[in-house]
């Protein structure tokens, strides 16, 4: 697995820096629909650096960017929700986004949630998202059909009092 990640507040980045980060990281699904959300949720970052800014982070190492990660504390103290999660595709397979997802445990259970949650696709190409999320500790609560995709979404949880 891999060690020595550090993370930062993407805040602390230039605008455009997420959008690249996540574009890269969903590039083998990335359509328009995808590119425009992306794009926004970048302007969201760095329009609110107190708010979406303060739950994104970026992951690096050695200085050099490995991926990102957010989550959404509204729904707090119950649940906190994971948002984007990716690792550039040259440092997948390495644990690396298996460290993100415990840095996101390790900041909701500070701030005191109950439980996270993390909704995915059936995708082929999530499949490695839905074991991390597994190896993490989550459970599958609830599987939804897709709307206007015939891939469904995975709904998961874990309780935050549990020792991992």
């Amino acid at each position: 697995m891999g060690t020595g990640l550090t993370f930062r507040s993407a805040a602390e980045y230039t605008p455009g820096t997420v959008n690249a980060i996540l574009a890269e990281c969903y590039g083998a699904i990335l359509d328009t629909t995808l590119r425009d959300r992306l794009l926004r949720f970048d302007r969201e970052v760095f329009a609110s650096p107190d708010t979406v800014g303060a739950c994104s982070l970026i992951s690096s190492l050695d200085e050099g960017i490995v991926g990102f990660f957010s989550y959404d504390p509204r729904r707090g103290p119950e649940i906190g929700l994971i948002g984007h999660n990716g690792v550039l595709p040259s440092f997948q397979g390495q644990g690396y986004g298996t460290q993100q997802i415990l840095e996101i445990i390790r900041l909701l259970t500070l701030r005191r949630f109950a439980r996270a949650g993390v909704s995915t696709s059936e995708h082929p190409f999530f499949a490695p998202a839905r074991r991390i999320y597994e190896k993490c500790g989550f459970r599958q609560s609830r599987r939804t059909p897709g709307d206007r995709s015939p891939y469904g979404i995975v709904d998961y949880e874990r309780a935050l009092t549990q020792k991992f």
